[in-house]
């Protein structure tokens, strides 16, 4: 996936009361700050940020329009309403292209189903992934198509395709286990008990 496009708004009042006519009106609060950076309160338009929510989540690198200038950030943090869910405030960090960032990427198992059977399953032991990189070489996320995976050979930090890209420094141990496939467990189902065994268990 490329990387979304988000029409930034600058906002003056932080007060409850405007935050809540805002969203009324269409609109999340956010706040986008960095390093050596003035922090700015923003807010942007509920509908594209519900869109670009649904396929990025926190990590995930966006580029900011703000007037005349196109910047990069990462989405630090989603406030949701506890009950319905809805975005309540966001979190983001301006980038410097000539800075590097370290952040945790989500690790995404494909093709689980060309291994998986009613004998084995694919354990996933990391759901993310931490490293530190320039901007430009900072990806979304990290595939892994584990549809050659063998019992016994787990797949592991160091067997991933960030760990040997030169641009991208991997910050987890490279001997961790991401994923290994591993023998389903079944369920026995006992047979009803007869109520007379039952009666006799108790006296």
């Amino acid at each position: 996936m490329g990387m979304p496009l988000l029409k930034v708004k600058e906002r003056k009042e932080t007060n409850k009361k405007y935050l809540k006519k805002i969203r009324k009106e269409g609109f999340v609060p956010a706040v986008i700050y960095g390093h050596n950076k003035k922090t700015k309160e923003v807010q942007f338009n509920k509908q594209e940020l519900d869109k670009t929510l649904n396929h990025y989540g926190v990590g995930s690198s966006v580029q900011l329009s703000m007037g005349d200038e196109i910047r990069l950030a990462i989405i630090k943090d989603v406030q949701r309403h506890i009950t319905k869910l809805h975005v309540l405030h966001i979190d983001l960090q301006e980038l410097d292209e000539k800075e590097k960032v370290r952040v945790k990427l989500p690790i995404y198992l494909i093709n689980k189903s060309a291994v998986e059977s009613s004998t084995s399953v694919i354990q996933q032991q990391m759901t993310e992934l931490e490293i530190q990189t320039l901007p430009k070489y900072l990806p979304q996320s990290i595939e892994v198509d584990v549809s050659t995976m063998k019992y016994g050979e787990p797949l592991t930090v160091k067997d991933l395709w960030v760990f040997n890209n030169e641009n991208i420094e991997v910050l987890s141990d490279k001997d961790e286990i991401v994923a290994l496939l591993a023998a389903s467990t079944k369920l026995e189902i006992k047979e009803e008990e007869d109520p007379d065994d039952l009666l006799r268990k108790l006296y």
